[in-house]
């Protein structure tokens, strides 16, 4: 995986108190690729990681944790996941993400 930067321009952000990060990845392995937007506002933080082949629907997975620092089992308070805009089970989401890689890496080798 190769994180790259990606420059978000809110203008009122710093007024608000907030703050926001955005990354974007991509796996050299099955062509995947992410988007990473974190969210700090008043001691709390919300990680959303978006996974997008260029079409609809979109899977989505969002942290809600204490601490900004590092995102690991111990530090996420609740996951939520979101195929498009319905929340699902974990177990579901897990399935779709690793379809959506098999797919994705079918295509990187042929």
């Amino acid at each position: 995986m190769l994180p790259m930067e990606v420059t978000v321009d809110i203008e009122n952000d710093s007024v608000l108190g907030n703050e926001q990060e955005s990354r974007f990845f991509t796996c050299h392995v099955c062509g995947d690729n992410w988007l990473s937007v974190k969210e700090t506002s008043q001691g709390e933080c919300q990680i959303t990681f978006i996974h997008q082949m260029g079409i609809e629907p979109t899977l989505r997975r969002v942290a809600h944790m204490q601490t900004p620092i590092l995102v690991s089992e111990a530090t996420v308070d609740q996951w939520d996941y979101y195929f498009g805009e319905d929340e699902i089970e974990e177990e579901e989401w897990h399935e779709k993400l690793s379809s959506r890689r098999q797919i994705l890496k079918s295509v990187c080798s042929n």
